[in-house]
């Protein structure tokens, strides 16, 4: 057992037989002492400790009698392959008992505004991909991934930089490599040009948020957020920022009105507000950016899952507007390449990058090289443009099928999705609840997403769901959609039973 116990405590009014049964059980609790494994010799522990070996031997026995441990002749001490069984029902003996210190001082210390009671964000099951019908947003489709010609990527990578991967430190450089991919390759199709010091490669779209906020918040600052929002977002600036102001969302996109006017920043998801997915129209665009211009508002761009849009009348980034040296570009190849690179970027002004650069070094320096050069190296060789061409022709078709099951299943509620997304935000009349669904959909094994965290009234997303057939194949969606239909009549007729009335008749919907 290569593990080292705490020393024993003589002053304590536990004797100390006691309180090595008591260290030994916990590791067995909590996983660390497996069942099988051998503990050290009465001994060896007892020099360890400073104990005598009739100490060590009488908590042995102890733990013998509970069930936690075994003997073996001429072998010594092991944990009883039923320890975690055994356990079951023993009273604890480390609770917080009188004199004791609380159990979670740290937590108790924490600001209110990062506890995690207080933070709100989507909720979906760690395991969601092994669901029948994984009807999640934003999530890749493992089995459309290039994997053999990134495995070759990262081999080359190896071959050519093993030496200075492994024994170099970049400090809070960037792979020039991946730089300049994201410069010639990936930028250009957003219609930016950027110079290689406006960029800042981060650990995700996430760390850029957070780099953004923490550089550029202040208690006497206020930054305007869409209403629905993506949450993870606004639960970062409520870190750093005096107020963070709600404003709505419709149709267009950002209702870009007087309620601006006063905000030092305003952070938007263009493209594909989150989590509607409607397209901020030319109108708004225009709008905001002249706010903008005339008001010295910052604009914090998140453009998550542009590189799968497949609509081919896509707007450019709003930092590609003339006026774009206030707008904060982020960009991410989580949607389009994989979730587990972490490799995001950001495009500003070179000022900024290099405080964001110099504040991200004293994060994390910088994001792995290796992954910086084997995802250069995949977008240089041309598989990261067959991945999205391809990812594109399935997404284009996924989305076909699934509007045509939503429109038919679906024609009471009103369903709405941006040109070239993959997800779909679907409201039910209003005043129905429909908080349950989602947890009773999950036991039917169809996994949908509750959107009530996105909204600054919980309450005004209550009649919501969302869906997303980025990560379900084509020939799961109709039956998928057809479970949750089923699932949904059962909850909803439960739900009129308990409360009297009659339920409504399936009626046209809008749609979009």
């Amino acid at each position: 057992m290569g593990i080292l116990l705490r020393p024993l405590d003589r002053s304590s009014g536990v004797t100390l037989l006691d309180q090595l049964c008591e260290q030994v059980s916990l590791l067995i609790e909590r996983g660390i002492l497996k069942p099988g494994m051998r503990l050290p010799s009465c001994r060896s522990l007892a020099r360890q400790l400073g104990v005598s070996c009739n100490t060590v031997v009488g908590a042995y026995n102890n733990l013998l009698n509970s069930g936690l441990l075994e003997s073996r002749p001429r072998r010594g001490y092991f944990v009883h392959p039923q320890a975690a069984a055994n356990r079951c029902g023993a009273p604890a003996q480390g609770g917080q008992g009188p004199g004791r210190p609380s159990s979670r001082p740290l937590f108790e210390i924490l600001p209110p505004a990062l506890q995690t009671g207080v933070c709100r964000t989507i909720e979906r099951p760690a395991n969601w991909s092994r669901y029948p019908y994984p009807f999640v947003c934003n999530q890749t489709d493992v089995s459309r991934f290039s994997l053999a010609e990134w495995r070759k990527c990262c081999y080359q990578v190896l071959n050519r930089h093993h030496a200075t991967l492994v024994s170099s430190d970049q400090i809070d450089s960037d792979c020039d490599d991946l730089v300049e991919q994201i410069r010639c390759r990936l930028l250009p199709r957003r219609g930016i040009q950027a110079r290689p010091e406006e960029i800042l490669v981060t650990a995700g779209a996430q760390q850029a948020i957070f780099l953004c906020a923490m550089l550029l918040g202040g208690a006497q600052r206020r930054i305007a957020v869409e209403d629905p929002c993506y949450p993870d977002g606004r639960n970062i600036f409520q870190q750093f920022f005096g107020e963070v102001r709600p404003i709505g969302v419709d149709r267009e996109g950002l209702v870009c009105d007087r309620r601006l006017h006063g905000c030092h920043l305003v952070y938007v998801t263009p493209n594909h507000q989150f989590p509607t997915s409607v397209r901020l129209s030319p109108e708004r665009r225009e709008r905001l950016l002249e706010s903008a211009d005339r008001d010295g508002l910052v604009i914090v761009e998140d453009d998550y899952d542009c590189e799968t849009d497949f609509d081919p009348s896509i707007l450019p980034a709003l930092r590609a507007d003339r006026r774009g040296d206030r707008v904060i570009y982020i960009g991410s190849l989580s949607k389009s390449h994989s979730p587990g690179v972490r490799i995001g970027y950001l495009v500003a002004s070179p000022d900024f990058i290099a405080e964001a650069r110099a504040l991200r070094g004293m994060m994390i320096r910088q994001p792995p090289p290796f992954m910086q050069l084997a995802v250069a190296q995949f977008i240089r060789v041309g598989h990261y443009d067959a991945l999205i061409t391809r990812l594109q022709r399935i997404y284009r078709r996924r989305r076909q099928l699934a509007l045509q099951a939503l429109t038919r299943l679906f024609p009471e509620m009103q369903v709405v999705s941006g040109p070239g997304s993959t997800n779909f935000l679907v409201t039910a009349a209003a005043g129905t609840d429909l908080t349950g669904l989602v947890p009773q959909a999950l036991q039917a094994g169809v996994v949908i997403e509750p959107v009530d965290a996105c909204y600054a009234d919980p309450a005004a997303g209550r009649h919501r769901f969302r869906i997303g057939v980025s990560s379900i194949p084509a020939r799961r969606i109709q039956a998928g959609l057809e479970r949750l239909r089923t699932v949904c009549d059962g909850y909803l007729e439960g739900g009129n039973r308990a409360a009297g009335v009659t339920a409504p008749a399936r009626s046209s919907g809008t749609r979009s």
